[in-house]
């Protein structure tokens, strides 16, 4: 199975919104959440091979905005930088 399934998980998750909003959201979580979700789907890979498919994603082709957004996980909400543009000047936001 794994990087077979990997890739099957992927194509099932580039044509279901609903499923690439899950996905994206479980990114965000960790590879954990998104080798649970792929198990939810009936799928089977471990996060090395998750990391392994991720990379080799990446560096073959050029990413669509999609893609990019599901391999970048969004942002960490919980992070800021001050506007004063000091590198280590950050702040939690609560």
């Amino acid at each position: 199975m794994g990087m077979k399934d990997l890739e099957q998980f992927y194509d099932k998750v580039r044509t279901s919104e609903k499923l690439e909003a899950e996905a994206t959201a479980a990114l965000q979580q960790g590879p954990v959440a998104l080798v649970a979700l792929g198990a939810r789907e009936g799928f089977s890979f471990s996060q090395a091979e998750l990391a392994a498919g991720l990379e080799e994603l990446s560096a073959g082709q050029e990413l669509s905005d999609k893609d990019l957004d599901l391999v970048a996980g969004g942002s960490r909400p919980n992070c800021s930088a001050r506007p004063s543009g000091d590198p280590d000047d950050f702040r939690k936001i609560t």
